[in-house]
């Protein structure tokens, strides 16, 4: 690899090839180190993850701008579905996890579920709804749902109007559609929380007496798949923003008025 002489030690033309080769495989061990030592933080890779058609409204975005703040190498693979239609998925291996509402998944179904945080019931309505006057009549008025609201508890909600039920999984169709009518949007505070700032949607005082008030936000992943560090560091991030939204949006004490 070497001729010496009086001069010198002089790399040969083989040896400079090892050489070359070897500064190579430094130089990839070291990138392998940094990639790993990256990776087991949860700051690089790729997470693929679903969440009903709720929570995107609530508190995707904001986690999501945080993601890209503090893990920019990590690629989020997001979709937006059905419960019905993420739980395939799940089971086949092609999303990590996927959130929801609790209550939705069948027992029988090998998932597992954490908690990721609560979410206030919620009776939304249009500015100007009989139901918001002093003098509010019982009546039957149409009633909405998101198809990942936890629909298959609506038994246990106490409806005003017990009008006919229409589940539709678009947001800015719900959003319309109660703007417009005089239906009533079984929702989350913090799902319309910039409609209902601006004055285009409300919620009905009556909500907050709903049995029982809140929801639990669900993380379902496989029984037998360990979680990536990156999914595990997003599902952190989810839970923090909704420990944000929760005193922003839960009223303090109940209002006065009540409906017949």
């Amino acid at each position: 690899m070497f001729d010496r002489d009086r001069s010198g030690v002089r790399v040969t033309a083989e040896g400079q090839v090892m050489l070359d080769a070897a500064a190579a495989l430094l130089a990839n061990a070291e990138d392998l180190e940094r990639q790993w030592d990256c990776t087991a933080k949860g700051q690089s890779g790729l997470v693929r993850f679903g969440v009903a058609p709720m929570p995107p409204r609530a508190f995707l975005s904001e986690a999501l701008l945080e993601r890209l703040s503090t893990a920019p190498e990590v690629r989020n693979d997001v979709i937006v579905r059905n419960v019905d239609a993420l739980l395939p998925l799940l089971v086949a291996g092609e999303i990590e996890f996927f959130i929801a509402a609790e209550g939705q998944i069948p027992e029988t179904i090998p998932v597992r579920a954490e908690g990721v945080g609560r979410c206030p019931r919620g009776l939304i309505v249009r500015p100007g709804h009989p139901l918001l006057s002093v003098d509010a009549r019982e009546g039957s008025y149409p009633v909405l749902i998101s198809g990942g609201m936890g629909s298959a508890r609506l038994a246990d909600m106490r409806e005003p109007g017990d009008g006919p039920h229409h589940i539709v999984e678009d947001f800015g169709t719900l959003v319309r559609l109660t703007a417009a009518t005089d239906a009533i949007w079984h929702c989350s505070a913090f799902a319309v929380a910039e409609e209902i700032e601006l004055g285009l949607l409300c919620e009905l005082p009556e909500s907050i007496y709903m049995d029982p008030p809140d929801f639990r936000i669900m993380a379902y992943s496989l029984e037998r798949r360990s979680l990536s560090a990156p999914a595990k560091a997003l599902l952190h991030i989810f839970r923090r923003q909704i420990g944000i939204l929760l005193p922003r949006h839960r009223p303090a004490s109940p209002p006065q008025i009540r409906l017949p």
